[in-house]
């Protein structure tokens, strides 16, 4: 076997392992989802049968613009949103700082690579 052909073997298995994690992803998140549906009917079912009005499942109340109220398995939970959306930005700009970080390390790693390559050929070419 020569080296081409390992090549492929090698990357065909690499496309394998990353197509089996992604269809177990897939299948777990579409597992979650269809427990979180399969409660949520059962819970709407039998609280139609009881003629109960109170708490279901999940479900929320919004009380004003900076709080909603979470309730969840019959529990009560009082959110306030702007911590929330504190939270949701601070996330997102540590997301675009690494990104950016990223980014900014694949150009530097790049142009080190080009640098290094042109080096090599015009040290061939000046033999």
């Amino acid at each position: 076997m020569n080296r081409v052909e390992r090549k492929k073997i090698k990357r065909e298995s690499r496309m394998k392992r990353a197509k089996r994690f992604f269809l177990r992803l897939f299948s777990f998140v579409f597992l979650i989802v269809l427990l979180y549906i399969g409660l949520e009917i059962v819970d709407e079912t039998n609280r139609g049968m009881m003629s109960m009005g109170d708490t279901s499942f999940f479900s929320y109340n919004k009380f004003d613009d900076k709080n909603i109220e979470l309730i969840f398995c019959g529990d009560k939970y009082l959110v306030n949103t702007e911590k929330i959306e504190i939270l949701v930005a601070d996330i997102i700009e540590i997301t675009e700082y690494g990104i950016n970080n990223l980014k900014r390390f694949a150009k530097d790693k790049g142009e080190v690579v080009t640098k290094l390559i042109d080096s090599v050929i015009n040290s061939t070419k000046s033999k």
